[in-house]
């Protein structure tokens, strides 16, 4: 993935006249004095981070990926997701990546949500429910596949994000705070909760809380954050390739992806420019300290929008994430900034 383009006399490092430890701060990240504090604790503290984007459908292309990196022998301390990306997240975390593939290869949009009935119907149109789908049957089969205690006891700790809608307070619920199954599926629905399409959920019955595609699609900073200092991050939109859209279908998902792909080229700015902030603290081992960030992403447009699930697609879309991933993986071509 390629950094925007951008004026250079806006990049804030240019003339070495900003005080790279007030940007740091500006980007909530640590600033070269408190890493050089966390050097003694590193042993204790989470290194490699998986990250995650929603995108519904396309969550398939992240199983392919994951595949590929787990083959490599590489293990995560953390995993951080939003939407589909916390769900996916969630079953590697409890180590269950080979039944959330099969998962994935035998699902269809109906084991996802149905159509509303006639009673849910009636209850939009009154304003008792804020969902036009029906997404139950995911959270029967959450409910079915979960497992509380390797989640819990599992060596990847989990952050998953939620926007409310009544504060607009986005914030990350981690494995540490998941204290029953129950807690942990209302919290993967909120976070799956994609605006309008299904109904906001409560957490310890405050809030309306949803999907936070719209606001952190690709959680880099969050990983950061969280002391992550190597990180994988999958996206499952590709670089615009220019053409224009041909359909309504097309043209609305062309808009979400505007929405959704902002986040990540913020992180890998964000990435960026701290690296070269850190290049002028010559006390600083660079290739110690320094911040990596590899992104996996489709070479080409996915040509299925958010609902689009089927086994088909997914199976296709898997194959495309493993093979692409372990070809760049091979030929050491992952795009780290």
């Amino acid at each position: 993935m390629k950094l925007p383009a951008e004026d250079p006399s806006a990049d804030v490092f240019s003339q070495g006249t900003v005080d790279e430890q007030l940007v740091a701060r500006s980007f909530g990240l640590p600033v070269p004095e408190q890493l050089l504090q966390q050097a003694v604790h590193a042993s204790e503290r989470p290194r490699r981070a998986l990250v995650l984007s929603g995108g519904g459908a396309r969550g398939a292309y992240e199983i392919g990926v994951v595949k590929a990196i787990l083959e490599k022998g590489v293990e995560f301390d953390l995993a951080f997701g939003t939407s589909i990306g916390g769900i996916n997240a969630t079953f590697i975390a409890q180590g269950s990546f080979d039944r959330l593939e099969d998962l994935w290869s035998s699902m269809r949009a109906t084991d996802i949500f149905r159509m509303p009935t006639f009673s849910q119907l009636r209850h939009i149109m009154i304003g008792h429910r804020w969902g036009l789908l029906d997404n139950s049957p995911l959270e029967q089969m959450l409910y079915r596949e979960l497992k509380l205690n390797p989640f819990l006891n599992s060596r990847t700790k989990v952050g998953l994000l939620t926007t409310d809608l009544c504060t607009l307070q986005t914030k990350i619920t981690t494995t540490d705070e998941i204290n029953s199954l129950p807690h942990l599926v209302d919290v993967l629905m909120a976070a799956s909760a994609v605006p309008i399409l299904f109904p906001a959920r409560d957490l310890n019955g405050e809030g309306m809380w949803i999907d936070s595609a719209l606001v952190r699609n690709t959680p880099i900073e969050t990983a950061i954050n969280m002391g992550a200092r190597e990180i994988y991050t999958v996206l499952v939109q590709a670089e615009n390739d220019g053409s224009c859209p041909t359909n309504l279908m097309q043209v609305l998902t062309r808009c979400a992806d505007i929405l959704l792909y902002a986040s990540a080229r913020d992180g890998i700015r964000v990435v960026a420019e701290y690296n070269k902030a850190l290049a002028n603290y010559p006390a600083l081992d660079m290739q110690k300290y320094k911040l990596g960030l590899k992104v996996f992403q489709p070479r080409d447009q996915v040509n299925l929008h958010l609902l689009d699930v089927s086994p088909a697609g997914s199976r296709s879309l898997i194959r495309q994430g493993y093979e692409e991933a372990m070809e760049m993986l091979e030929r050491d071509q992952v795009d780290d900034f």
